[in-house]
């Protein structure tokens, strides 16, 4: 026995309200990671300023491979962004040219897998980035505190 047309309608529609909380959530993580990256950033660049000094700093390239690695956060999710919005054109295109279902639906999961990954990528950049800084921060809070 077949689903009827109110159901099938009603899944159409959930399943449109999950694509757009994972947009929303998306543009969420988007925004949060650089945000995290970004402020993490601003506040050692306090804690070097007014805390422990560089000239009086030791392990310094703790601090520095720390920053590396936030600005990689940072750029990783703009490339991701980037390729993300160039996917979209790209699939778009694709629906234009009518490509065959099968073939469009290997190709939209071809491009998610690069965004994941991406994204996996600046996720554990700004882990190591912010545990490279704490380090730091400790080292430092103890040697001069």
């Amino acid at each position: 026995m077949g689903k009827s047309k109110k159901a099938i309608q009603e899944w159409r529609e959930y399943r449109l309200s999950i694509l757009e909380q994972k947009a929303k959530s998306d543009d969420d993580f988007e925004k949060y990671i650089t945000f995290i990256s970004s402020g993490a950033l601003i506040i050692t660049l306090t804690f070097v300023e007014k805390i422990s000094p560089l000239d009086h700093s030791t392990h310094k390239w703790i601090l520095i491979a720390g920053w590396g690695f936030l600005a990689s956060t940072l750029l990783i999710n703009l490339i991701s962004h980037y390729l993300s919005s160039r996917f979209n054109e790209k699939t778009i295109q694709n629906l234009d040219e009518g490509m065959v279902h099968d073939k469009l639906t290997c190709k939209i999961k071809d491009r998610n897998n690069v965004i994941s990954v991406l994204n996996i990528i600046s996720i554990i950049s700004l882990g190591i980035g912010i545990a490279s800084i704490l380090l730091f921060a400790a080292i430092n809070a103890y040697n001069h505190g």
